[in-house]
């Protein structure tokens, strides 16, 4: 079959790659060192190569006291010289694209991606999927399921497109590949109306051999399982006719013109197979590992936050496997995947440098290279990559959960600081409250207390907690004489999205449902603190988060909110005197 001769080939061709990557893992130093020289003589002739005298580099030591650590808004001088138009600014290679993510300071990041950075990026696709190839070998039976993001959402001042790196990956692999392996059609992916990409996708997959599903972000899939559900008569009927009817869509004109000839060559009719999916339906087993007989493994985000999604999984894929994928964002790629439960650190991909989680607010912290880590610690996580991020502090906290050979396993644990995310949106604090005190500005609410709490039932939203003079939820007991503005969570929301324009995608993505608003009682934030100083705590120290609250704090304002029971200062533990 000429599929399984495409896999075979592609491992073929990925060996002498395998077995250098292998030999390397002896010696992560070797590795690492050789990678940040490279990358620093590419670049010495950058403005940024300049600022930091990189021409005299020529150790990791000498790369250490000429750059300092950074986190992304002390690039962001260079960057907007560099989407202006300016050339060889952070790299002496032009930027392919800027992938977007969002920032800390309410303005979106552009995460500068050259063909230097591409090739890392690849390298640890190719190490990943031979092993993941490997690990599952029937994946060959099949095509695999993969969900990409427009790769141009729009262009810099400069004129480089901006958008997501995985539709950029996408639309690099080769033809071969695209058909006969990740055949959903490009175009599918740049529908802009959620519901009928999703209706598009499944309508096509569902004429597949799926083998596996590959993509990063389990929610995501937790909601295509869904949409099956929902729309499964309707996909069925369009299977038996050749024909796509996404729902509201009588008419067509949510499916462009691109997306429509890219599927039509794709919409035969298959009555053979809508009568097996219709008797899968009517039994009540219309789930992907029935619909997919051929359907491997799950490869996804399964640690952190990601792991709430997989409860849902066995009623899904039953006995399929779900595998971890790899560790890493539009800034770099972290890891590449060894084996099940072996995610090995990157170490020809970028270069890595990492501090203590307990030291990252330090004056001089202690910076860490790849074989100087320690098995259970956590650290945080530095970038070096072909991009023009140097000493980039990506905000991540790690764990070491072993080694292969001398090089680390690393695992994802959570953002540092105070950032929330369920599906990517990594919304701060800063963005909440920013969010919340524009709109009660603007509503004329006198807020005296709020915390934003993320609720993963019934589906993934945050809820905010609110201590008012004017009740502005659905409870029942409104203060007297209560302004009562009922759109203050819409409000919210949108204000949410004008912040952080991840949050707004997952939104529109039906990712993240739609915000909640509850209203506490008067005289919970004060009775709290009362109770704090009566425990020692000091007025200046207390700084209850106005995002995602320690768990006992959310316990204490969780049995003061309206109908709940009475909350009970006693009820808090002293863990409190923390806060």
């Amino acid at each position: 079959m000429f599929r399984q001769a495409l896999y075979r080939a592609f491992s073929l061709l990925a060996e002498g790659k395998i077995s250098k990557f292998k030999a390397l893992s002896h010696k992560p130093r070797v590795a690492q060192t050789a990678k940040l020289l490279s990358i620093i003589a590419a670049n010495a002739d950058s403005s940024f190569g300049r600022d930091h005298n990189f021409a005299s580099i020529k150790s990791i030591a000498d790369f250490q006291a000429a750059v300092p650590i950074r986190e992304y808004e002390d690039f962001r001088p260079y960057v907007e010289r560099a989407t202006a138009g300016e050339k060889k600014v952070l790299t002496t290679a032009e930027p392919l694209m800027y992938a977007t993510t969002s920032g800390t300071s309410g303005k979106p990041k552009y995460i500068p991606i050259t063909p230097g950075y591409m090739e890392e990026f690849r390298h640890a696709s190719v190490v990943s999927g031979y092993h993941l190839l490997k690990s599952f070998p029937k994946i060959d039976g099949g095509v695999t399921l993969s969900i990409a993001s427009p790769a141009e959402e729009g262009r810099t001042e400069g004129g480089t497109p901006y958008g997501a790196i995985s539709g950029q990956l996408f639309q690099k692999e080769p033809f071969l590949i695209k058909k006969f392996i990740s055949p959903i059609p490009y175009e599918v992916y740049l529908i802009e109306d959620y519901d009928t990409r999703y209706y598009t996708l499944l309508r096509l997959a569902l004429v597949l051999p799926l083998s596996c599903f590959y993509t990063l972000n389990p929610s995501t899939i937790s909601l295509l399982c869904r949409r099956l559900q929902e729309y499964a008569p309707s996909l069925i009927e369009d299977i038996a006719g050749g024909i796509i009817s996404p729902p509201d869509c009588g008419r067509s004109d949510k499916l462009s013109s691109e997306a429509r000839a890219a599927i039509t060559p794709l919409l035969r009719a298959n009555p053979e197979r809508a009568a097996f999916l219709r008797e899968l339906f009517g039994s009540g087993q219309f789930v992907p590992h029935k619909i997919w007989p051929t359907l491997s493994v799950v490869s996804c985000w399964t640690k952190a936050a990601a792991s709430f999604y997989l409860a849902d999984f066995p009623q899904y894929f039953g006995n399929v496997p779900v595998c971890d994928i790899t560790y890493g964002a539009s800034e770099g790629r972290g890891t590449v995947f060894m084996g099940p439960g072996l995610q090995v650190l990157a170490i020809q991909s970028h270069f890595f440098e990492f501090v203590p989680e307990d030291e990252i607010q330090a004056e001089k912290p202690t910076v860490l290279l790849a074989d100087q880590l320690k098995e259970g610690a956590n650290y945080f996580i530095l970038f070096t990559t072909s991009g023009g991020l140097y000493r980039y502090n990506i905000n991540d906290v790690v764990k070491v959960t072993g080694f292969y050979n001398a090089t680390p396993l690393i695992e994802f644990q959570y953002k540092g600081g105070n950032i929330s995310s369920f599906t990517g949106e990594k919304i701060t604090e800063l963005q909440v409250t920013t969010a919340v005190n524009r709109v009660a500005r603007e509503a004329s609410v006198k807020l005296r207390f709020f915390t934003v709490v993320p609720v993963f039932r019934p589906e993934p939203h945050y809820e905010v907690w609110l201590e008012t003079d004017n009740r502005v939820d659905n409870g029942t007991d409104a203060y007297a004489g209560a302004a009562r503005p009922s759109n203050f969570a819409a409000l919210i929301d949108n204000e949410l999205a004008r912040e952080n324009s991840e949050y707004k995608v997952k939104r529109q993505s039906l990712r993240l449902g739609e915000i909640e608003t509850k209203n506490l009682r008067q005289g919970s934030y004060e009775n709290f603190r009362k109770f704090l100083t009566s425990q020692g705590v000091a007025d200046a120290q207390i700084k209850v988060s106005h995002l995602n609250p320690k768990d006992e704090v959310r316990k204490y304002f969780e049995a003061e909110l309206l109908n709940a029971p009475a909350g009970h200062l006693s009820k808090v533990s002293q863990s409190l005197s923390g806060i």
